[in-house]
Parts: structure tokens; sequence; C-alpha cells
């Protein structure tokens, strides 16, 4: 058998640290995490390694009772998905209170693994930051703004796209955005009992999760803005003892900072609306990347639009297009590319190796060189 001692070797030095990191039980922990990543309790992650090893023994390795031999560290890296050196890592990135927004029938098992994606991808994140110098640290430009009312929800909104220069046209890469503000952004393919969450690290980093599945983009621009005005706005305390009060606070938050009012009642009208026609909406939604449940229902919130005829808006939308689907396709795209220029910065700078690209990546190295291409 191998020694776990010969299979990383990069961690061992004189004073035998690799010995030091194994005595605080940094492998039992971070294989617990894994686990959870994957979604696998220890019987099924005993099933999935065929049986290789028991179930008993790999609680003792997470217990930090009994190591693995080489062979088997390399077996439980591939079954989880994870770069062997996951397992050594020090830092772990500790989150506060996780504000889900979730189905009351998501496990404790699926919610365990998204949480342990998050905290994989915010430590990711850090990591690379750290290997190219960079810190960012991250303001809340609402902070002292209490929210009470919804009128305070649309003075927040304004106030965040003036404090960030952002004017009043569409934003046409809000994750870009936001993770140039120093907020880490992540967007999963997850249960569809999960629409996303938002937390802030003990460190004060803000993490805003999306969850992709079955999701037009307009829905996933409406729910990223969403998520954020949970970690944003600061509200009165008997707002804040209401959670449902808090979503419609969030929603509307959410509605108003994609397209701000005077915007909407300049390409909609101030006035008072007895009659819409669909392509109205259609062109707004094209333009503003928000959807036309969305703008008609702050038509209603401004009073353009009479409740009644809101009411009549829905029945349409729902027995024309279904419960989710709807006319009219924005055309912008939501992607984060931050991260993925930082490994290749630190490639090309040669602050990191392909095989620590790859751990980054969390890919293997021979997917890494495949679409590795570099000129001198």
């Amino acid at each position: 058998m191998v020694d776990i001692l010969n299979i990383f070797p990069i961690f061992v030095n004189q004073n035998n640290q690799i010995m030091e990191q194994l005595d605080e039980n940094i492998f039992g922990n971070r294989l617990k995490l894994a686990r959870k990543m994957a979604g696998f309790s220890l019987q099924e992650l005993a099933d999935a390694l065929e049986n290789r090893i028991t179930k008993q023994s790999l609680n003792k390795y997470e217990m930090g009772l009994m190591n693995p031999s080489g062979e088997m560290l390399v077996a439980i890296s591939n079954t989880l998905k994870v770069k062997p050196d996951y397992f050594m890592k020090r830092n772990q990135v500790e989150l506060g209170e996780i504000l889900f927004r979730k189905k009351a029938s998501l496990s404790k098992k699926n919610e365990e693994s998204v949480i342990e994606k998050v905290r994989d991808y915010v430590e990711r994140y850090l990591e690379i930051e750290n290997i190219v110098g960079i810190k960012t640290e991250f303001k809340n430009p609402l902070k002292n703004l209490v929210v009470a009312t919804k009128k305070d929800v649309e003075l927040a909104a304004i106030k965040l796209r003036k404090e960030w220069d952002l004017g009043t046209d569409p934003i046409p890469n809000i994750i870009e955005m936001l993770e140039l503000k120093g907020i880490k952004l992540l967007l999963i393919d997850d249960v569809e009992e999960i629409d996303g969450l938002a937390v802030f690290t003990s460190s004060g980093i803000p993490v805003v999760v999306v969850n992709t599945r079955n999701k037009p983009i307009e829905r996933i621009r409406f729910t990223i803005i969403h998520e954020l005005a949970h970690l944003l706005l600061n509200f009165e305390k008997q707002i804040a003892a209401d959670p449902k009060e808090v979503e419609i606070f969030c929603h509307l938050f959410s509605s108003c900072f994609l397209i701000p009012s005077e915007m909407l009642t300049k390409l909609i009208g101030s006035a008072k609306r007895n009659y819409i026609q669909i392509n109205e909406l259609i062109s707004i939604k094209e333009y503003y990347g928000i959807s036309l449940r969305a703008i008609v229902h702050r038509l209603k919130e401004l009073e353009i639009i009479v409740p009644s005829y809101y009411e009549r808006w829905m029945v349409y939308m729902s027995k024309t297009y279904g419960a989710k689907n709807e006319p009219g396709e924005y055309k912008g795209e939501e992607k984060s590319r931050n991260f993925d220029l930082l490994v290749n910065r630190a490639l090309a700078e040669e602050l990191i190796s392909l095989s620590k690209a790859a751990a980054l990546w969390n890919i293997s190295i021979n997917e890494l060189r495949k679409g590795f291409i570099g000129v001198r």
C-alpha cells in the first residue's frame, strides 16, 4: 500500500507538517465536508467506493481515529470529485446565518450539499485572490438606510444605483457587476426545491447563490437581486420579524433596482392606464431583462394600473402561457468571468502551476491541458 505521505510530498517538510495536519484532523473534517457536498451519507459513500471500505472505517477517518492509505485517498477523491489537495487545506470559510429561499420539501442532505458547494467555491475564490494579491473589502452602501415602508425600498434601490454609478440604464451582466463590487456570486444547477441563498462569511464577504434549474434568464436576474436585498437592506425591527413581509420587500427591491421607476414611467407613461398592449411589456422585458409578470406587478405598485386589472393580467398570462412561461426573450447573459480571469492571470504570470490551476478549477490536469494555449 502507498503511504499517504507519498501522495502529498509537497506538504511534507523537515517539521513533518503533514502529520501535524492529520493530528489536527484536517483530513477528517475536509472529508466530511466533501461527502456532504457530494450529497452522500457514510453508507452511500462506502457503496460508491464499491465496498472497498466500510461505513465504519469512513466514520473513523472523519473522527480522526484512522488515516487512509494513498490508494484509498485517491479513490475517495475521485468518487467525491475533488482534487486530493482539497483534503489538506487548513483554511475553511465560515458561513454566517444562511438566508435560504427554499421549499419545505428540501431535504437536509440536499441543503447540506448546497452549503458545502458554496463553501468550497468561496474558499477557492479567496485562495486565487490571495495568490494574485487582491484584497477586496465590501462596504454596504445601504447600511444606514432603515427600511420600514415600500417607499423606503424604492429609495434604497435608487441609492444603490447612484452609489455604484449605474445610472438608469439596463445592467447587461449583473453577475459581473456584483463581482466587481466584492460580492461572490455562484450559479448552481441543483434540485428544484431551492431558489437561492444569501450569506455573509465570518470575515464579512457577501455571497449570493442562485439555482438556475428550469429558470429563464429574467428570473435568474430577478433572483440575484432579491438575494442581494437580503444582504443589503437594513429592515426596521417590525418588518425584520415578519419573513413574509421581508420577502415582499426583497421582491420589490429587485424590481425597482432592475428598472428604476423613472424609466418605467417614461416607457409606459405615468398616467393611469386602463389598457396595456402586451407588445409594450415585451419591449421593456427585452430591453431591461425583467419578466412581464414583474413589470405588471410594478405597474400596480406605482398605481398606474388598478389591482383588478393586474389580476386580469395574471389570469391571462397563466391561461395563455402557463404558470412560468411568457412571451419575449431577453438576449443578454448572466455569466461569471472574474474567477476564471484570476486563475488564467496567475497561470500567465507563473504564480501557479497547471496542477494548481486544475485544483482551483476542480478539474483534471488533462482537461486543463486540452484547453490551455499560451503565446510567448
